[in-house]
């Protein structure tokens, strides 16, 4: 089964030099908990809503600096037309439950959640999946 087939289609990304509290307020407005960060429209990094709470709000960031101090610089991504194994096995290496889907110039198509893949395997292929990701 090809990432495609699994996929959330359509993704919101910010610019690096947008600030906390706006990726905040689009995470509100859009319901999600992930945003992909780019520069010169390429990702750079990646900020859940918990990354947020730790490296801003509880360290006392000023919210309305570049969002570049709660992202993660590594972004993990496949492309739509790879094996989701091949998804499976980088969320499982980094312990992440998102991972982005681009095309071929890099740009940000989708995302597949942990979610997504345990709804696209068996039983016991989603409980090993889990546990290896969430250790």
């Amino acid at each position: 089964m090809q990432v495609s087939e699994i996929m959330h289609r359509g993704v919101s990304t910010v610019n690096v030099n947008e600030s906390v509290r706006r990726v905040a307020e689009l995470m509100r407005e859009e319901d999600i908990g992930a945003v992909p960060i780019l520069e010169n429209e390429k990702p750079v990094g990646f900020v859940t809503d918990r990354d947020i709470v730790i490296n801003c709000v509880a360290s006392g960031y000023n919210l309305d600096e570049s969002i570049r101090h709660a992202m993660t610089e590594s972004v993990i991504f496949v492309t739509a037309d790879q094996d989701i194994n091949e998804a499976t096995r980088l969320m499982k290496e980094n312990q992440v439950s998102r991972i982005l889907v681009v095309d071929q110039a890099q740009k940000p198509i989708g995302m597949v959640s942990l979610q997504d893949l345990v709804d696209s395997t068996d039983e016991e292929e989603s409980a090993e999946t889990l546990s290896q990701i969430k250790q």
